[in-house]
């Protein structure tokens, strides 16, 4: 049914529970994992203010290669954990924007469903369903599946 699932993943604990449920789907169907970070290009200039050009280009740098480093952490897990299950595994590393980056990458890979957390890594939550999630669910052509975290006490 789903030959490629497409994992966006922030190496958030909401994104780790989604890469669960799609190896998951992945053992069902026989499909390979294609595990997605997007470094958000919108991050390396939000901290900036009135810093010179040179400290600028300097610390984008830097914020880049951390944001780099967070994406090949977060590819790693999901793909190990794939493979510890013996299902294949592609990991994808991308600058941009993570919405349409997500769709973008799932269109180019012909991934049959994506697959992400609710709640990204910044903890957000906007009204239940995170920001990304939310414009990734509203503009795919793609099947979409949200996993959320178990529902919490009120």
């Amino acid at each position: 049914m789903f030959e490629r699932i497409l994992v966006a993943t922030d190496g958030s604990k909401h994104s780790q529970r989604a890469a669960e449920a799609a190896a998951e789907m992945a053992r069902l169907y026989g499909s390979t994992i294609i595990a997605l970070y997007v470094v958000d290009i919108g991050k390396e200039y939000a901290p900036l203010g009135d810093l010179t050009a040179k400290s600028s280009e300097e610390m984008i740098a830097g914020i880049r290669s951390s944001l780099q480093d967070q994406g090949e952490k977060a590819t790693r897990s999901v793909a190990e954990m794939a493979e510890r299950s013996a299902i294949p595994a592609i990991r994808r590393i991308v600058e941009g924007y993570p919405a349409q980056d997500i769709i973008r990458i799932a269109e180019e890979e012909k991934a049959g469903l994506i697959v992400m957390g609710g709640i990204g890594a910044s903890g957000l939550d906007r009204f239940f369903l995170g920001s990304v999630a939310d414009k990734v669910v509203r503009s795919s052509k793609i099947p979409v599946l949200v996993v959320k975290d178990k529902k919490k006490q009120l």
